[in-house]
């Protein structure tokens, strides 16, 4: 990352060093051209302080935001906000612009019942080459895609979990490298545990808290984000589960829509068990790593088949919680 050279260089590569773990491949090449962006601006208007402003922002906001669309320039704000807090983590003062309000338009795949029990069977009986570059990839898909679906982790924290993070006791994980960079700490059922167990047994890996509990080449490294939605192809694709939504935006059945398919599920159950939306929503918000409700708005608020009733009850509590504004004020 040499290409740098802004007063912030040193600390923009440390920081996309951590990016680059925690998001996809798509994703974090989104997220490295806003940061480029705001690099080669800071070295034209020749910035040489260790502090960003509010001018600085804002210039360079009108800058970037013209001729493109608001989605997109909502995302340049969205990732510029996670620098400027990380560089104020770092101890340097910078100004933090609102967050561009706008409609989300994709539509999520839901994952059915029947879905995940043909998922999880293809997974099970998946088989590699062994000339592949990791040839424990088969054993490791099975447990990385019941705790995208069971705990509705982000794949880039299921695959920076450590050893030492899993509480059997307990039935416990701590999520150290998260999004926004805040630890939080997320419980299991009873099944999951022996499942977790029985892998770290059969892995080797079960008395080194160190260890990844998903090595790539040896167990102080872990699998990358790319195989895993590579090796996801293969299983889906075994499971004869399409990735063309004919739903208008739809996103298809790709790995965060487990997230989405946890979240309503885990909506669903609630009121199940007469636990009331205000009572469940916040504490689902929690879990999930969000900073506000109206992030876990977005993975409860859309049409679907299999939960109609659930997606009902969820718009008839948030009313006009949400309001559609175009800024947070």
């Amino acid at each position: 990352m040499s290409e740098y050279r802004s007063v912030f260089c040193d600390e923009i590569r440390t920081h996309l060093s951590i990016r680059e773990v925690e998001l996809t491949s798509e994703a974090y090449r989104h997220y490295k051209r806003t940061i480029t962006l705001f690099d080669e601006y800071l070295c034209r208007i020749n910035h040489t302080e260790k502090k960003i402003s509010e001018s600085v922002i804002e210039d360079w906001i009108k800058e970037v935001s013209t001729s493109i669309s608001v989605n997109t320039s909502s995302l340049h704000v969205h990732y510029i906000r996670q620098l400027l807090l990380y560089l104020i983590d770092c101890g340097y003062p910078c100004f933090i612009p609102r967050t561009v309000r706008t409609k989300d338009t994709y539509v999520p795949y839901l994952y059915s019942d029947k879905d995940i029990e043909k998922i999880f069977e293809a997974a099970d009986s998946l088989t590699v080459s062994k000339a592949v570059k990791n040839v424990l990839i088969e054993k490791e898909m099975p447990l990385i895609l019941r705790l995208l679906f069971c705990c509705g982790l982000r794949v880039g924290e299921t695959l920076n979990i450590k050893v030492g993070d899993v509480d059997f006791r307990r039935n416990l994980i701590i999520l150290r490298v998260t999004k926004k960079y805040k630890q939080r700490v997320v419980p299991y059922e009873e099944e999951l545990s022996e499942i977790i167990y029985r892998y770290c047994v059969a892995m080797g890996i079960l008395n080194d808290s160190e260890a990844y509990l998903f090595p790539a080449e040896d167990r102080y490294s872990h699998v990358s984000a790319n195989s895993v939605e590579n090796y996801y192809r293969i299983i889906r694709k075994k499971a004869d589960i399409g990735n063309k939504n004919s739903i208008k935006n739809g996103r298809g059945a790709c790995l965060h829509c487990f997230r989405h398919s946890f979240a309503i599920r885990s909506f669903d159950k609630n009121e199940r068990y007469g636990i009331k939306a205000c009572e469940s929503v916040p504490y689902l918000s929690t879990y999930l790593g969000h900073d506000s409700l109206y992030e876990t708005e977005k993975y409860l608020k859309y049409s679907g088949d299999y939960f109609e009733d659930t997606l009902t009850k969820f718009e008839d509590y948030s009313g006009d919680l949400f309001p559609e504004v175009n800024f947070d004020e």
